[in-house]
């Protein structure tokens, strides 16, 4: 089987594999597809992260995975707003952090964190990490965020806090220890939240979802109200990887419908 790609959905659908090459060309590189579809998702993944407000100077870094490598990542380029980055400004990265793919003179910042990550954890294909505001607000006292709506609810088991961000010395935890081998969102120390996938747009929910609970949980903290859901009641709401690729769908699609300059 061939896997077709559809950059606009994420989505892939088996074809029947020719049994020789068609008139009209060879037959696509299943590779080389993925790559564009990862490659497409990050530009437009930066553009919503603009929209919703989680730029913050040049703070912010989203890596995923090349499809060809297990040591090569696709980053955003440092100083490029995330709000004008294009599919052709993103930055093939080793894992010693030297770039071998970009524009000319462009810089990557902040590789080396996501990359502890990426090394990590198989299913860390990406890793996000933004200065959202109320992720940070959030992690100046760092604890899980509790399942007060629905909402919050999806993060349910899928969360762990890292106490040791800026800490040296001996004995410190890493981020990948404090994530351990099963948590999706990783809530540091007075350093907002990152999370990993098996797809970019499988972390990209995470975060959505990780920021939308934090403003909540501020919010009903502030109004002296709140109180958790039932215990027995959480596993229905959790998220899968599934279901947070899913959930991404609508805002990749608004994205790419309002903003196709990103394709360039």
């Amino acid at each position: 089987m061939t896997v077709v790609v559809d950059p606009t959905t994420s989505a892939t659908t088996p074809v029947p594999t020719p049994v020789s090459t068609p008139a009209s060309g060879p037959v696509p590189d299943p590779v080389e597809a993925d790559r564009r579809d990862r490659k497409v998702v990050l530009a437009a993944t930066l553009r919503l992260f603009a929209r919703l407000g989680y730029e913050f100077g040049f703070n912010g870094h989203l890596t995923v995975r090349d499809p060809g490598s297990d040591d090569l990542f696709w980053a955003n380029p440092w100083q490029v707003p995330f709000g004008r980055v294009r599919v052709s400004d993103l930055l093939l990265v080793e894992g010693s952090g030297e770039i071998v793919a970009g524009p000319p003179g462009a810089v990557v910042s902040g590789f080396a964190s996501q990359h502890v990550l990426h090394s990590a954890r198989a299913d860390a294909v990406a890793v996000v990490h933004v200065h959202s505001p109320a992720g940070f607000t959030w992690s100046s006292s760092p604890r899980v965020l509790e399942p007060l709506t629905t909402d919050a609810a999806l993060l349910h088991g899928l969360q762990a806090v890292h106490e040791d961000f800026g800490r040296t010395g001996q004995g410190r935890a890493t981020t990948a220890d404090s994530l351990g081998p099963t948590a999706r969102l990783l809530i540091q120390r007075g350093h907002g939240f990152i999370t990993v996938g098996r797809s970019l747009a499988e972390a990209a929910f995470y975060f959505i979802a990780a920021e939308r609970a934090a403003a909540s949980a501020l919010q009903l903290a502030a109004a002296g109200h709140g109180e958790p859901i039932e215990a027995a009641l959480l596993p229905k709401w959790t998220l899968t990887p599934e279901l947070a690729e899913q959930h991404y769908q609508p805002y990749l699609r608004q994205i790419l419908h309002d903003e196709p300059d990103l394709l360039g």
